[in-house]
């Protein structure tokens, strides 16, 4: 039986100039999960010095949902031009 997992990590701009929408985030973070991933929600919450992103993923290991959030972040960054200077922090 598979219960739902959240995982949390946090991404932060290499400069402080940039900026992030959440919901723009989330929409591009959406645009990166695959077909059966397990990712059930994504929520960002932005502010001054970054993003905090938090997915509910459908499994049952804690590390494979933190790993998997951090796939999909990776890809979002690697995938936007405007988030080319952010990091998983």
């Amino acid at each position: 039986m598979s219960t739902l997992i959240a995982a949390h990590l946090r991404i932060a701009p290499l400069t402080a100039a940039a900026t992030v929408d959440p919901m723009a985030l989330r929409h591009l973070l959406y645009a990166q999960c695959g077909p059966g991933n397990g990712v059930e929600h994504i929520r960002v919450r932005a502010g001054p010095h970054g993003a905090d992103i938090i997915a509910f993923i459908d499994g049952n290991d804690p590390e494979k949902a933190n790993e998997l959030l951090r796939q999909i972040v990776e890809k979002a960054i690697a995938a936007t031009t405007p988030l080319h200077f952010w990091r998983v922090v």
